[in-house]
């Protein structure tokens, strides 16, 4: 009956508007699929105790943690439960849509049982009601899949009627698939000019896979702002994703929420907390950020 609490986060940025309605929170997280938790001292999770990667314990967490943060939109990567998330989620007001990841790395496993992975974006009916929904395999410049999707909800705003287009991207990490990853980048730059209006607000959020010296995620940041960038005055995050590995500790600042220049003036984000490995590990932390 260990107590269970959220890793505490500290919002800084810009200033915020003072208008509450004008408020729209986001949050960007990495979920890590449950076909993925295997704990063994010779694989991934060599110090995590495997109670708490069993869903039982997880599931709940998972719930807590979103909901602490009380987004307007949800944007997650890794969910290979949308069974159990859609239905818990609905109870607090949230819709969403989910689309499968292909050659999801689950699939790959020796347990039949397990589902693929996929991508999932959420909306409080509160504030926001659902027009149409566009999914794409991206391809590098010869037209070939490169094993990341782009997943898009165009949702109007309640309040004043405006448009906002979701973007949900997961991408192949893995240093052999750099290239795949730079001309993923250029095509889901195509397909958001392809399913926006100039005018209207973009918000992307992605697991690239990418650091930000990386050539896809430069990309990226010549068409959008990064989130990070932008509201904390040029700097970038140190890391967004940390994790423990049986050959050491690795972190990596490849979680994004980019944005255009449409409407968004004020932005503020959720500092990285700081963690050891004796408290969890492979975290991908939430994204989290306001207009």
């Amino acid at each position: 009956n260990e107590p269970y609490m959220v890793l505490s986060r500290r919002f800084k940025g810009r200033t915020e508007p003072k208008e509450k309605g004008q408020i729209v929170r986001v949050m960007q997280w990495n979920v890590l699929a449950q076909g993925l938790t295997e704990s063994n001292p010779r694989k991934n999770y060599c110090k995590t105790p495997p109670r708490y990667l069993a869903w039982e314990t997880r599931r709940y967490l998972l719930l807590l943690e979103i909901m602490s943060y009380m987004p307007d939109i949800i944007i997650l990567q890794e969910v290979d439960r949308y069974d159990f998330l859609e239905p818990k989620l609905r109870e607090f007001g949230y819709r969403g849509k989910f689309r499968e990841r292909p050659n999801s790395p689950i699939t790959q496993t020796d347990d039949g049982v397990l589902k693929p992975d996929g991508c999932a974006i959420f909306y409080h009916v509160d504030r926001f009601d659902m027009v149409d929904a566009q999914f794409k395999q991206l391809v590098n410049q010869s037209g070939n899949p490169t094993g990341c999707i782009a997943f898009a909800l165009r949702l109007i705003m309640l309040e004043d009627n405006s448009s906002l287009l979701v973007v949900n991207s997961h991408f192949r990490g893995g240093s052999e698939f750099s290239p795949a990853r730079q001309e993923a980048c250029v095509d889901l730059c195509n397909f958001i000019a392809e399913n926006s209006d100039p005018n209207e607000m973009v918000v992307i959020g992605a697991d690239l896979c990418e650091e930000p010296s990386e050539r896809g995620y430069n990309h990226m940041t010549s068409k959008y702002k990064d989130v990070y960038t932008y509201a904390l005055d040029g700097k970038t995050m140190p890391y967004t994703t940390w994790r423990v590995r049986p050959e050491g500790e690795e972190k990596f600042a490849n979680d994004c929420v980019f944005f255009n220049d449409s409407q968004f003036r004020y932005l503020r984000v959720g500092k990285v907390p700081i963690v050891g490995a004796e408290r969890t590990e492979n975290w991908h932390f939430a994204v989290v950020r306001m207009q």
